[in-house]
């Protein structure tokens, strides 16, 4: 029966912070689109709602961005096709970008998301 009171205490602890985790965050409809910004190196302080692309021309080999959840943590995300893992990122003519796969951060806040079209869609 103690197992059974620490699961439901466990679980109701897990609800609540997920539930102040999701109030805390904006839904993209509301948030301005991601826009991206091509540099030869990353700026010392980014920018949010930015992901910079560093490269030259279409030859991108890293993109870097503040974490949407609002941490305010960088995230550094690898485009060269030949280490692993390694994301793709597409500039659209609006200014806008996608990134993909899903950028899951496995330290800090433990975002899992999405941007799709600068839009921010949570896993």
């Amino acid at each position: 029966m103690n197992w059974l009171l620490s699961l439901l205490s466990w679980l109701r602890a897990a609800i609540t912070f997920a539930g102040r985790r999701l109030l805390s965050f904006r839904p993209s409809s509301e948030q301005a689109p991601f826009r991206y910004v091509a540099v030869d190196e990353f700026p010392d302080t980014l920018g949010t709602l930015k992901v910079y692309l560093a490269g030259e021309g279409v030859n991108l080999w890293a993109a870097s961005m503040i974490c949407p959840c609002g941490c305010g943590e960088t995230i550094q995300l690898n485009l060269l096709k030949a280490a692993r893992p390694c994301w793709e990122a597409e500039p659209h003519p609006d200014g806008t970008i996608s990134l993909s796969p899903s950028i899951s951060r496995r330290k800090g806040c433990k975002s899992h998301f999405w941007i799709r079209r600068g839009h921010v869609d949570w896993c």
